[in-house]
């Protein structure tokens, strides 16, 4: 064998033995680590049009108007935004009968800087970012640099969505603002009505929604029925203090939302959801924080008195105050206009959250008076709170007020660990943890049918025993 055929075969056998090695070493590689964000993904909200008028719209820069009344807009009509970086959007003057407006991206639309979209007079009208395959969030609005809102809403708003979009980097109390001007007479045009804000993504932002309203001095302004927000994620804001505020709200209904990493330069006292009215709170997930989850400062429209419900959340590692807060103020309180509400808290994880400057208690409700309400306190799981203060023997509840609630299977634990939940991203609950299987029954609540749908599963959407639930939110 010549020298030359040696030195090939040489070279041959070190690039096998290098390809093997570096196959080898792909193989052993540890798996990428999951996602912190266990919360399930959302559904399409948007019904598929049947034989819609399209509109291709805007050049994809400048100023885009888009008005229903000039444009002759009527419903069960698809707008298609054009791509790219527009300096100002404006919506304004559509109202649909039946099938509604759809207004999409065609590509991704971005608001960069100090820009707007301004939303003026819509019914039955959703904006949705989904309108191009591979763009999850198809309206981009980033990098402001003054306060304002970069959606705005004015006049009349009903029966609106919007979902799909994204805020990056907004120095702003408010991404999406709306300040009603209607005094309250019990007819519909004195309110706004079913508004829903889903699938947003929220990342080193100021407040995401603030609608603004009042009632006190026997006037109610700037009511809003059922408002729904849901998927939300919003992350990496260190003095945002609230998320969401939402000033006069008959039923709202807040769910599936992501929390993480907020609040980490505050010590005022914070509700990261800031409601006042009544409504439902559920699924959601706040952890690595500061503030309460929900501050749920309490009323009913109309002299029959409705609930707030708390349930199913998951609240960790706050570095100061409860997971919850309930409480009524005499001025929302209006004979013959307003009462109080009812209140249920149950199944709820909450742990390891800090007392405010180790003096004010933090564990699972802050409880104030309800001025008349009833409060029930049930199959919540607690664990590692520091308790002080004069009420420091009671690990579920703070008491700050006259309203006593009823408390049944409410359980804590010192550590995690000890109450047998397998880890403090997930928090699901391992075969011999004490919470499985040993809650009160939620059927003896006589919960309607649809809010049933939504109190029979737990956190995951995994059913749960009807006679024997597991204490906590995960089952």
């Amino acid at each position: 064998m010549t020298i030359k055929t040696r030195s090939y075969l040489f070279l041959f056998t070190i690039i096998i033995l290098l390809a093997c090695k570096k196959s080898t070493i792909h193989a052993e590689e540890p798996p990428l680590p999951e996602t912190e964000k266990p919360v399930p993904p959302p559904k399409d909200t948007i019904a598929t049009p049947v034989n819609p008028t399209i509109l291709n719209l805007g050049t994809g820069s400048g100023n885009l108007s888009i008005d229903g009344k000039t444009l002759g807009i009527s419903a069960n009509t698809i707008i298609k935004i054009k791509g790219g970086s527009y300096n100002d959007i404006q919506i304004s003057n559509i109202n649909a009968s039946g099938a509604p407006v759809i207004i999409q991206n065609d590509g991704l639309v971005q608001l960069v800087g100090n820009k707007q979209i301004k939303l003026t007079n819509l019914n039955n009208v959703t904006i949705s970012g989904n309108g191009t395959p591979g763009i999850s969030r198809g309206f981009l609005f980033k990098d402001r640099t003054v306060d304002g809102a970069p959606v705005q809403l004015n006049n009349d708003i009903n029966n609106f969505t919007l979902q799909n979009v994204s805020f990056q980097n907004m120095k702003t109390y408010g991404c999406i603002q709306y300040i009603p001007q209607s005094i309250y007479n019990g007819s519909e045009s004195s309110y706004s009505k079913n508004l829903k804000f889903l699938n947003i993504d929220c990342d080193n932002t100021g407040t995401l929604i603030r609608f603004r309203g009042s009632a006190q001095d026997n006037v109610i302004k700037g009511l809003i029925k059922d408002v729904e927000i849901a998927y939300v994620t919003f992350q990496n804001a260190r003095t945002v203090g609230s998320a969401i505020v939402l000033e006069n709200i008959d039923s709202y209904n807040i769910h599936h939302n992501f929390i993480k990493d907020i609040n980490q330069d505050n010590s005022n006292h914070n509700g990261i959801f800031y409601l006042i009215g009544n409504g439902k709170f559920y699924n959601n997930y706040v952890k690595d924080h500061q503030g309460n989850a929900i501050r749920a400062w309490c009323f009913s429209l109309g002299n029959t008195p409705k609930e707030v419900l708390i349930f199913n959340n998951i609240v960790s590692d706050s570095r100061e105050y409860s997971a919850f807060e309930l409480q009524t103020f005499k001025r929302n309180i209006m004979p013959g206009k307003t009462t109080f509400v009812n209140a249920k808290v149950f199944n709820n994880t909450c742990g390891n959250l800090l007392p405010k400057s180790g003096t004010f208690p933090a564990q699972i409700l802050d409880l104030y008076g309800q001025e008349g309400g009833k409060c029930e306190v049930f199959n919540n799981l607690g664990y590692q709170f520091t308790l002080v203060g004069q009420n420091n023997t009671n690990s579920i509840w703070n008491q700050l007020g006259g309203t006593i609630p009823t408390s049944l299977t409410n359980k804590y634990f010192k550590t995690y660990g000890e109450a047998g939940i397998t880890d403090n991203v997930k928090f699901g609950l391992a075969a011999t943890s004490l919470a499985r299987n040993s809650g009160t029954a939620i059927s003896v609540q006589n919960f309607d049918s649809a809010l049933s749908k939504l109190v029979n599963v737990d956190y995951y959407g995994r059913t749960r025993s009807l006679s024997n639930p597991s204490i906590g939110a995960v089952e």
